[in-house]
């Protein structure tokens, strides 16, 4: 077992304050737990008739840019292991924003900043080779050389602007306040709740060049279901869990399936529909589209069940391809597709099958991130006494480096990062669940993985240098 056997009650009596009543009262009524424990976007739990033996699970929905954030609110907890219902029962928590990062469970958790991990060393600020403003969150948009950039004003509203990549001067600014809700391959997509209208932008001149009014009903729907959709010119795809319904008008539209349902930006008729592999209870990633076709990832639906994925066509939502894994699939930026098992990471194209590199090792218990053009890899050191993080060439498979890490209980690690002068970072980040959209801390410390040290760290709250890193080389 990779997390902690023991979860003291008091913790999770506390955890579970952060449910309405009734919620709280449903889990307890209807799930044979002992203990319930949540942390972050995890839970575990401890039978009662297996008081030593923890079942646990992790489910993470990361923060894309504060999307909506602010609708999602802790959602449903049963999912029951159909073939034998008395031997499984899971709390399911869903906490946060938007699709594809997962809890760390590496850490613990604490609630005043002095207890952070570093917080006591010297603050400094990431030297850029570009003047980016510093208080703009960053993405990237259907053009290679424009970036995105958002500042909050109130939840899900935002000024959106762009910026040339390579001279990071300003391009543009929109008119109005609003929220990029989604892309296309040759549009930003930008949802104005003042009037109901979305927005395609040329992501270049920031010009508005057609607007659907009013909008889809899942891209506002109290569910957030805009977390499994994506997007074309002509269509749009929602994904539709077990849990989550379209609210419209106030009222359940019953028409949505469980499953991907395409439908037509035009008419808003539905064009296919793609019922899932097997009951879809969670939603971690948005369908990809490439090309003709649909990456469409099936994550974990109960404990001990490895990831799959379908290759389906656009046109039709015909399958045709399946792929499973004993491990985990990461569906990451620019087209990068990992896969991790215990015994190996490699990158693929899963819409050709295709293996780019294959790194083999004691993975157990692993986690994957990207930043740029490396992939930091940590996992249990197989002593189970620490974690070994490893730093990868995303593009060549090539190791960069690779050092044991002891574990940190103050902060959740979301990867590393080697700068081209050898300097390491270490990336902390923890969502504010009290104040959905935000963040608990976002920063970087620089580490010295010999002598185990904090040299220095950024402020608490560098999110804007975190969502700019994927794009610059330091």
């Amino acid at each position: 077992m990779c997390f902690r056997r023991y979860f003291q009650k008091r913790r999770a009596e506390k955890q579970l304050k952060r449910l309405t009543e009734a919620e709280r009262q449903a889990i307890l009524k209807e799930s044979p737990l002992d203990v319930f424990w949540a942390q972050g976007t995890g839970f575990a739990i401890l039978k009662k008739d297996e008081p030593d033996s923890a079942k646990s699970y992790v489910h993470g929905i990361d923060e894309m840019d504060g999307r909506f954030a602010e609708d999602w609110i802790i959602r449903k907890y049963l999912l029951a292991n159909h073939e034998n219902r008395d031997k499984v029962c899971i709390g399911i928590i869903i906490f946060g924003a938007a699709l594809g990062g997962i809890m760390s469970f590496f850490t613990g958790r604490n609630s005043g900043q002095a207890s952070y991990f570093a917080a006591t060393a010297p603050v400094k600020a990431i030297t850029l080779p570009l003047p980016f403003p510093t208080d703009v969150r960053y993405q990237a948009s259907p053009d290679s050389t424009v970036l995105l950039g958002t500042v909050k004003h109130e939840p899900g509203l935002f000024t959106i602007s762009a910026f040339d990549r390579a001279t990071a001067k300003k391009l543009w600014q929109l008119p109005f306040i609003g929220n990029v809700v989604g892309q296309t391959s040759r549009h930003v997509l930008v949802y104005e709740a003042k009037t109901s209208t979305v927005h395609f932008i040329n992501p270049r001149t920031g010009e508005t060049t057609r607007k659907v009014s009013p909008e889809p009903a899942p891209l506002t729907s109290p569910s957030s279901l805009y977390a499994g959709m994506a997007f074309t010119d002509d269509l749009y795809l929602t994904t539709k869990p077990l849990y989550q319904d379209v609210i419209a008008n106030r009222q359940t539209d019953t028409s949505w399936k469980i499953g991907i349902t395409a439908k037509s930006w035009v008419n808003n008729e539905t064009v296919w529909f793609l019922p899932p592999v097997k009951q879809i209870v969670i939603t971690d990633y948005q369908p990809i589209i490439k090309g003709n076709k649909v990456l469409v990832i099936n994550t974990e639906q109960k404990i001990g069940e490895g990831h799959s994925y379908q290759i389906v066509s656009l046109k039709t939502g015909e399958e045709l391809h399946r792929s499973v894994t004993e491990g985990t699939y990461y569906p990451l930026n620019n087209d990068l597709f990992i896969e991790r098992t215990n015994a190996f990471v490699r990158r693929l194209d899963p819409f050709t099958q295709q293996e780019t590199w294959r790194l083999n090792g004691d993975f157990s218990c692993g986690q994957v991130w990207q930043h740029g053009e490396q992939i930091s890899i940590i996992s249990r050191h197989p002593t189970g006494t620490r974690n070994t993080v490893r730093i990868v060439n995303s593009v060549s498979g090539k190791l960069r480096t690779q050092f044991d890490l002891p574990f940190i209980n103050e902060a959740d690690i979301k990867g590393a990062y080697l700068t081209s002068y050898n300097q390491l970072f270490l990336h902390f980040e923890q969502s504010d669940f009290s104040n959905p959209g935000t963040l608990l801390y976002d920063y970087w410390v620089r580490y010295d993985p010999q002598t185990q040290k904090a040299l220095w760290r950024t402020d608490f709250h560098s999110e804007s240098i975190s969502s700019l890193l994927p794009f610059l080389t330091l």
